[in-house]
């Protein structure tokens, strides 16, 4: 029989390491297999559960007595009637097999905690699957200690991992991360600095193995590009909700850029960047826009997806329906892009035609790399004569 390996979430942790008495706190325990579990600090009230995901807590609102809802992604959380510790989250979003929902059974326990991280810091590269040294690597795990345990990341050239958050113990590392959309758990043996045996879940149906060696983090690199778009071809081809074609122009109005947010409402790293627009863009003053590309294959669903993701983000700006969720659909849809790299990407358009062309997100697990992007946008809001004499 194998031994039972639990992904733990320590968020909560820190308020009772000092205490010399056993304390008792509930978890939501994912069962991604037989001898795999991901396990997350949760409070339960009678309106909402709160679910700690390392820096950040997700509250699911109350639908009726037995059924919780995710934010953002929408999906849920049920028990039984019976079985109030007991039961499945099921996610909205994956598309069904064979007529079934993706759904990942869970437990809600009680357990005394007292075990206390060994500390930990640094930057991976990382291999998945038959990767190995011999190939350029292209991910990067970042750890870091805190009392409540180990935070980090994982990092792509376009994005990130979100928050994971777990425990290195006796040489085993452990993270996980749970935001709604995602279900993660990794696990890893300690072997002369270096990540050996390492295993990575996501939700119950898929493990792919992974090692990772110690590295400098990569160095930064310019993830903006310039573009010189004639002003006939500066639009965005976009589908109403009866699935009729239209042309939206993107020249703007004044000096100030048009900001284009290419995303998907399935993407939790569009998330993310949804919430740094709000808080940076907004305020400054720039004309917005969103193209989502979704999932269903009805405008008409998709529309209605798109309106409860704008809804629970608080987006009041337009959001079309690009067409579905394909990185070749979205460079498509844009006569002047010949790619779309990944979902979200974001663009910053003058009423020259000149279109700088940001692509990927790190985002707030990213930490300094986050601080970064926010600069990043702030630049590029303000009109081309600011841009050249910068």
């Amino acid at each position: 029989m194998r031994p039972l390996h639990f992904c733990w979430a320590l968020g909560f942790l820190s308020l009772f390491l000092a205490c010399s008495q056993p304390i008792e706190n509930q978890f939501v325990e994912f069962v991604l297999n037989d001898s795999t579990r991901a396990v997350f600090p949760i409070q339960r009230e009678l309106d909402s559960w709160q679910i700690q995901n390392g820096a950040e807590v997700l509250v699911l609102e109350r639908v009726n007595d037995t059924v919780y809802r995710v934010p953002v992604f929408g999906g849920s959380l049920a028990t039984g009637e019976a079985q109030l510790n007991q039961g499945v989250w099921t996610d909205s979003l994956r598309p069904k097999k064979n007529g079934y929902p993706y759904q990942v059974p869970f437990e809600i326990t009680t357990r005394t905690t007292q075990s206390e991280s060994t500390a930990i810091e640094g930057t991976w590269d990382v291999w998945f699957g038959e990767g190995d040294e011999s190939d350029v690597a292209t991910s990067q795990l970042d750890l870091t200690s805190t009392e409540a345990g180990v935070q980090g990341t994982i990092r792509t050239p376009t994005g990130d991992y979100r928050y994971l958050s777990g425990t290195f113990l006796e040489g085993v590392l452990t993270m996980q991360t749970f935001d709604g959309a995602h279900l993660y758990c990794i696990t890893g043996i300690w072997e002369d600095g270096n990540w050996t045996l390492g295993s990575f879940y996501s939700g119950n149906h898929y493990r792919v193995s992974w090692q990772g060696k110690k590295a400098d983090p990569w160095p930064k690199k310019d993830s903006i590009r310039m573009l010189s778009v004639p002003l006939d071809s500066l639009f965005v081809r976009v589908v109403d909700p009866g699935g009729a074609p239209v042309e939206v122009s993107l020249v703007p109005d004044g000096e100030m850029p048009l900001v284009v947010d290419i995303l998907g409402s399935w993407c939790p790293n569009c998330m993310d960047e949804v919430r740094l627009l709000k808080e940076v863009v907004r305020p400054n003053g720039n004309q917005m826009l969103s193209v989502a590309f979704e999932r269903p294959d009805s405008p008409l669903n998709a529309y209605e997806r798109i309106q409860s993701f704008q809804s629970e983000m608080q987006m009041d700006w337009v959001i079309y329906l690009g067409g579905k969720a394909n990185k070749q659909v979205a460079a498509d849809a844009f006569p002047f892009l010949d790619q779309v790299i990944s979902f979200p990407t974001t663009l910053f358009v003058h009423r020259d035609g000149t279109v700088y062309v940001h692509s990927g997100f790190n985002g707030p697990a990213t930490g300094t790399l986050y601080e970064q992007e926010v600069a990043v946008f702030k630049r590029y809001l303000a009109p081309l004569t600011s841009l050249e004499n910068h």
